[in-house]
């Protein structure tokens, strides 16, 4: 039986991803390394998100024989003894490296460079030893940073970025690249929830801007002592340079798309923008977040002049994201189109569908707020 090591096995794309190889393939095994908690062993807390991954991929029936296949290895990518992982490793043939730190904001003490360079430079160092046959590895598309133009897959062009995250993974691209192990790169931009229904597993990201706007309405209706659900005005500005580049891309093309280029043995040493083609515009988000939550007076603007005190407190807790709405950066899928076919067959990010996954989202985690 065939042996993939992976790593972030616990995060939003790594269970994904690790759930539906093991539903396709019987006959392979998972040995994964994770963390565990103060209260959970890292064989627990796994068990629990493979189960949660399964109940949200509707496949809740196939959860013990899923489980039965994944061997779960206690420790760190940064701080791993090598030589016992090795050991435990040796009869592995690829590697899936998930593991990151997604950290926007600034890194003062090197943790987001330490994960995610030193992390994939010993998970290599590790793949050499072992002689592997494939490494794959799951970066960003925003390892452009701050580029202006078009950023072709199969190459890095950023020569300043947004942060200490943006830096890490290009720079651990470079690792990848030059490891002379034949490797797979996948490049997911912005992740949101499936278009048919909004849901998500893990919200992260642009999720925080949308629990924000939740909480400020939450907060604005019990003041006004209205019904949460009625129509409110926050009257709010979001101080971003306006951009109609910005690109989401649902957690289920995530995972499919992943999986299959995986299983494609024939697509080796290439880069693949996971990102859709279907960009929206600041605009758009505009209106979508209103439609979903009920609320109107929230804009996007590249200069907020004598900022209110909600306008204050979003640019210091959301800063680390809002250059996201202000991206000038067009991704080339060329790649993911010769393998999976052109993004726009199958979906497409317009206002609608944007409102449907905000929509969604607030459906589940503040159901008081909207209207179902």
């Amino acid at each position: 039986m065939s042996k993939v090591f992976v790593t972030g096995i616990t995060g939003l794309i790594g269970s994904a991803f690790s759930a539906m190889l093991l539903e396709r393939k019987e006959k392979l095994e998972i040995i994964a390394l994770a963390r565990g908690t103060d209260i959970l062993s890292a064989k627990k807390r796994v068990k629990q998100i493979i189960l949660d991954q399964c109940e949200f991929d509707g496949r809740s029936d196939l959860a013990e024989s899923i489980l039965k296949r994944i061997l779960v290895i206690d420790g760190d990518i940064s701080s791993v003894d090598g030589a016992e992982l090795l050991r435990k490793l040796k009869d592995v043939d690829i590697f899936f490296h998930c593991a990151a730190d997604v950290n926007f904001g600034k890194d003062p003490e090197g943790r987001t460079l330490k994960t995610n360079y030193e992390g994939t430079r010993k998970m290599l160092d590790l793949a050499h030893k072992l002689n592997i046959k494939a490494f794959h590895y799951v970066s960003t598309a925003y390892v452009a940073g701050k580029y202006k133009g078009r950023a072709i897959e199969d190459g890095l062009v950023a020569g300043d970025f947004n942060n200490s995250y943006e830096k890490s993974k290009f720079m651990a691209e470079q690792l990848v690249r030059a490891s002379d192990i034949p490797f797979t790169i996948y490049r997911p931009s912005i992740v949101v929830g499936r278009v048919r229904d909004g849901k998500i597993r893990k919200p992260l990201a642009f999720y925080r801007v949308l629990e924000f706007m939740a909480k400020l309405k939450k907060h604005r209706c019990s003041k006004m002592k209205i019904n949460p659900v009625e129509k409110v005005s926050l009257k709010l500005r979001l101080k971003a340079p306006p951009s109609d580049k910005i690109y989401f891309v649902p957690v289920d093309y995530v995972q499919k798309c992943i999986v299959e280029i995986f299983l494609n043995k024939s697509v080796r040493n290439k880069t693949y923008h996971i990102t859709g083609d279907s960009p929206v515009s600041t605009r758009m988000i505009e209106i979508a977040v209103g439609r979903a939550l009920g609320i109107t007076g929230v804009t996007v603007e590249a200069e907020v002049d004598n900022p209110n005190q909600d306008e204050r407190v979003v640019q210091k807790f959301l800063s680390d994201f809002l250059p996201y709405f202000s991206s000038q950066i067009t991704f080339d899928v060329k790649n993911i189109s010769e393998v999976m076919g052109h993004p726009s067959a199958e979906w497409i990010m317009n206002t609608d569908n944007l409102e449907k996954i905000i929509h969604g989202f607030y459906a589940e985690y503040y159901p008081a707020l909207v209207k179902s």
